[in-house]
């Protein structure tokens, strides 16, 4: 249904003073609609950083045979895809949500084709990250 959302779970932490997230509920949906993904979950986290260098996203595929819970045949291969979004310093916010429109994007093409693996491929069977990182003024991605 086109109204549902692309995730099952949501959660948001109340944030400390100073402290913003770098992208809203929209643009995430936006850019998992574009990617044609849904997760299992999406959450906005919390935590003191340092302003200068820090994870911004990170994309979890928890693997089949390392979870009890996804090792059932019967979840959809959504439910092993979690998306966390950390807050910045508020003098960062706007400069890393620019930098986002771009990598946003590429995080969520990172997730189409891990749904679409065969779930018993040895790729499905392990753990994956993907993490957006901000450091010196730019955005990177790399996988763990």
């Amino acid at each position: 249904m086109p109204d549902e959302l692309p995730w099952a779970e949501y959660g948001r932490d109340r944030l400390r003073s100073g402290m913003s997230y770098p992208v809203g509920r929209g643009l995430i949906e936006r850019s998992l609609r574009e990617a044609g993904v849904t997760i299992g979950s999406l959450a906005f986290a919390g935590h003191p950083v340092s302003p200068g260098n820090q994870d911004i996203i990170e994309v979890y595929w928890f693997g089949r045979s390392r979870s009890r819970r996804l090792a059932n045949a019967s979840l959809a291969p959504a439910d092993a895809l979690f998306l966390r979004v950390w807050a910045v310093h508020r003098a960062r916010r706007h400069e890393i949500s620019v930098l986002l429109a771009d990598a946003l994007p590429i995080a969520c093409r990172w997730m189409a084709p891990a749904l679409a693996r065969e779930p018993d491929s040895v790729w499905s069977a392990q753990n994956h990250e993907l993490i957006v990182r901000y450091a010196n003024h730019a955005i990177a991605a790399h996988e763990r």
